[in-house]
């Protein structure tokens, strides 16, 4: 339990310390309030029922000749008014407590959300490669919801609870010792007992729970994503079951849970009665007047009416927090370890490239365990020039094209423009590029907002955006549309074609006319028409870009200035096409191939 409070001060802001320090000093006030409440209706029930009581104490007498209080009438009349405001004032404190509290708790959510958000928008493309989009999902939509209602709300009720809890017990123990103290160890042993045999059946349950919430996650994405191949090769079964299953297992969870948290209720309940059964035949054994006996029994039974939800809800919280416990540890690992670059939204200066980008000895490795999937990569790229990257599946190509864009950092050697490693400012030169992947993510929304993706409605320049849908030869066929650019695509833009959905990301690539084009596999799943059709629309481009292209189709890249042979994690051979022709067996092989 230390641990988890450890970890949650780690995860919460500094000036949080104060804002529970307040919130504990109200919930005192609060305890105190409904011990002061119950004390109140026991000693209206004690003066109704015998009126002398009030008059004989010599300090109310001046207060009773102020109100007028003179007859067993006056007493209710007065008693009930007083009754009635002291119920209502403190009723208007809890519920404003209430409200502080809550207002605490969500804003902890929405600040924890959001801030998770950020990291993961804003960590190393490495990391993403490393994890499971699943996991990352799981932690912002759902675990921290379970951090904030799962752990720290619990946390804030128990702590509240047990406050009222010992104020009350403090009342009943200056009016009886004993009957107190046995009701302490009845009720607390109850709940000590209940608690131990569920602890290690909830810990177990709450840690497969946070492991199946995040494999319903992973199937989802792969069923839905994989709807047309499932159904072509009708392997919906497989994923419906394994979907089921994960199902079937958090449920089994939830369930335990749920029955341990209601249960503590009938529990306590029992052993509640069997008390004030056992404090009346103990007062009535020891000789007690019956006003005496009704009186007491008043109060414990007030008391206990307010202990046991209180009791209930320290009791099944306490399982809830346990249950819960293990949705930390995601969110305070990526919270406290991961290291990010905060990133502007706004449009701010490009690294211009003045002469030529450079790969100085380059090797990279995912992590210290792997060989190095490039190993001493030297390569320049002249301004205005078309390079195109060429090698089989797995030889590297696609990771020069990271470097370069500065999604990847190299293990040995730099990337520099000009003789500036663009590590000292990223930003400022992944604005000056272009980027065309194999796959263009496409949102639900229009070609238009598609184009200048990650833009709100406000910072989008529609001259951008037609200067870039002309470039793209997008308006080929934006024109046709009753809509055009404000035309819906659709999911992943289920309803354009290969060579639209290209000529799209062509155009977000253009948006904020870059000097410099990458281009990823940007052909390589699209057939030989249109394949020809977004070469037309790139070769429009030569003049006035450098352009990067990393293709396995000679046709891609034919016409490229440079050609660079990668095999083996190394650049083997470079020149143009003719010259590669002639020089290089590598280079041979793959056009016999590709005739």
């Amino acid at each position: 339990m230390l641990e988890l409070f450890r970890k949650l001060q780690a995860i919460l802001p500094a000036k949080d310390k104060i804002k529970l320090l307040l919130l504990l000093v109200l919930m005192v006030i609060g305890a105190t309030l409904e011990a002061l409440s119950i004390g109140v209706i026991a000693g209206f029930v004690s003066v109704v029922a015998n009126p002398e009581i009030l008059f004989n104490i010599e300090l109310l007498k001046p207060v009773l000749e102020f109100f007028g209080i003179e007859t067993s009438q006056d007493v209710l009349i007065y008693g009930a008014i007083f009754l009635i405001l002291v119920f209502a004032s403190k009723n208007l404190y809890l519920i404003t407590f209430k409200y502080l509290k809550a207002r605490f708790v969500f804003h902890r959510y929405r600040s924890i959300f959001n801030r998770l958000f950020n990291i993961y928008m804003n960590v190393p493309y490495s990391f993403h490669l490393n994890r499971n989009s699943a996991e990352i999902i799981r932690n912002v939509t759902h675990e921290t919801r379970e951090v904030v209602q799962g752990v720290i709300l619990p946390l804030l009720q128990i702590t509240t609870e047990a406050l009222m809890v010992i104020v009350i017990l403090l009342l009943l123990f200056i009016v009886e010792p004993v009957i107190t103290l046995a009701t302490v160890l009845l009720l607390g042993g109850t709940s000590f007992v209940f608690l131990k045999v569920t602890r290690r059946r909830m810990n177990k349950y709450g840690k497969k729970a946070l492991k199946e919430r995040a494999k319903i996650i992973q199937t989802a994405n792969e069923g839905i994503g994989g709807f047309k191949d499932a159904t072509v090769m009708n392997r919906q079964p497989w994923f419906i079951e394994k979907f089921e299953k994960s199902m079937d297992l958090l449920c089994r969870a939830h369930i335990f849970k749920d029955l341990t948290r209601q249960s503590v209720r009938h529990v306590m309940e029992t052993i509640a009665i069997i008390g004030m059964l056992l404090i009346a035949l103990f007062l009535l054994f020891q000789g007690h007047p019956i006003s005496y006996l009704v009186s007491i029994l008043a109060l414990f039974a007030l008391s206990v009416h307010r202990l046991l939800p209180a009791m209930n809800k320290i009791v099944s919280d306490y399982n809830v927090l346990r249950y819960h416990a293990y949705s930390i540890d995601p969110i305070y690992n990526d919270l406290t370890k991961l290291k990010i670059q905060e990133k502007s939204s706004k449009e701010e200066r490009k690294l211009p490239l003045e002469e030529k980008i450079e790969l100085r000895d380059v090797s990279f490795s995912y992590n210290e365990k792997e060989d190095a999937v490039l190993k001493n990569i030297s390569l320049s790229i002249y301004k205005g020039s078309a390079v195109g990257i060429i090698g089989g599946t797995g030889s590297g190509k696609t990771t020069i094209a990271d470097l370069i864009l500065g999604l990847l950092t190299p293990t040995k050697g730099e990337v520099v423009v000009d003789g500036k490693n663009i590590l000292d400012d990223l930003q400022a030169w992944q604005r000056n590029i272009g980027y065309i992947p194999q796959f263009i993510y496409l949102s639900d929304d229009t070609i238009r907002n598609n184009i200048a993706f990650g833009l709100g409605e406000e910072d989008i320049d529609d001259e951008k955006i037609e200067r870039a849908a002309k470039m793209a030869q997008l308006n080929e066929f934006t024109d046709k549309l009753p809509e055009g650019l404000n035309t819906f695509i659709g999911e992943h833009g289920v309803r354009l074609s290969g060579g639209q959905r290209q000529r799209i990301g062509i155009a977000r690539a253009l948006y904020h006319n870059p000097e410099v084009l990458v281009m990823d596999e940007a052909t390589s799943s699209l057939d030989s028409i249109t394949e020809r059709y977004v070469i037309e629309a790139i070769e429009r481009l030569k003049r006035d870009r450098t352009i990067i292209i990393i293709a396995h189709r000679l046709s891609t890249i034919k016409n490229c200035d440079k050609l660079c042979l990668v095999k083996d994690k190394r650049i083997v051979a470079e020149g143009d096409y003719n010259s590669l022709l002639e020089i290089s067996k590598d280079f041979q092989e793959i056009v016999k191939s590709a005739d």
